[in-house]
């Protein structure tokens, strides 16, 4: 994968994260149906497999305003699209896991900054903020389903599934393998600095949480996975950039993070 792999090696030394082990991260590519209105270039399936990317194609940290955006960091996946991965250790509905949630989609929406900007020097003027608003991010809808063996898939409730590649922004400063608390909104965001919005995450690097415990069968009854192996991503509307799928981790590995 392009990932600048030394450099992303470099910014989780530096960071307060080391590096997930292998079988944190989808190792396989089963599908991919690009469908309509995808992003042309964007269609390397081997950038949604491994880590999620800590540097972008100019070797600038991946942050909440500078999210992933290389051909070989994100795919995409258009209208009617499909993207299923597999996990080669199988990811556990584990009720410790952070807020309960089991695995994380990472994307590449990014916040706006609403500073003005210095034609003149190419800066921004004062501390970049943004008020919650979102770029390049899915404004239509997707389903994610799971399954233990490939054969029989199980939707997540809609109802408490987020959109893929919406909130949250990536920050590969911190840990992939930390869900954002889900009851942060896009409001919450309003006039927050990098600074403010890395406390706001509490040591996550952000994406799409999901719980295995959602998993509904097609008559919309509970149905209960002590563990999956596949996740598929459906996109009904619009248009998702994928840039990951990572199990969640028990261990809180992020700065000033206490675990729960």
């Amino acid at each position: 994968m392009a990932k600048n792999n030394w450099f992303a090696w470099v910014v989780a030394g530096l960071s307060a994260t080391g590096p997930l082990p292998a079988e944190n991260f989808a190792d396989a590519v089963v599908d991919y149906d690009p469908g309509a209105g995808y992003a042309v270039n964007y269609t390397n399936v081997n950038a949604v497999l491994g880590e999620p990317s800590r540097a972008n194609p100019f070797n600038d940290p991946t942050e909440p305003f500078n999210p992933p955006y290389g051909t070989g960091q994100i795919l995409s996946v258009g209208a009617g699209g499909s993207l299923t991965v597999r996990f080669s250790t199988p990811i556990l509905n584990h009720p410790n896991n952070s807020f309960g949630l089991d695995f994380i989609i990472f994307g590449n929406t990014g916040f706006i900054i609403t500073n003005d900007f210095d034609p003149v020097t190419f800066e921004w003027i004062g501390t970049p903020a943004t008020d919650g608003s979102l770029f390049a991010q899915n404004t239509g809808s997707t389903r994610v389903l799971v399954s233990r063996d490939g054969e029989t898939f199980f939707e997540l409730d809609p109802a408490r599934a987020p959109v893929v590649d919406h909130l949250f922004p990536t920050d590969g400063w911190a840990d992939f393998s930390r869900p954002v608390d889900p009851i942060l909104t896009q409001e919450d965001f309003a006039g927050l600095t990098l600074e403010q919005i890395r406390a706001l995450y509490n040591g996550s690097a952000g994406g799409a949480a999901f719980d295995i415990s959602w998993a509904r069968d097609s008559d919309g009854q509970p149905v209960f996975l002590p563990e999956i192996k596949l996740v598929r991503v459906e996109v009904l509307s619009g248009k998702s950039e994928i840039d990951g799928v990572v199990a969640a981790s028990r261990r809180a590995r992020g700065p000033n993070v206490t675990g729960r």
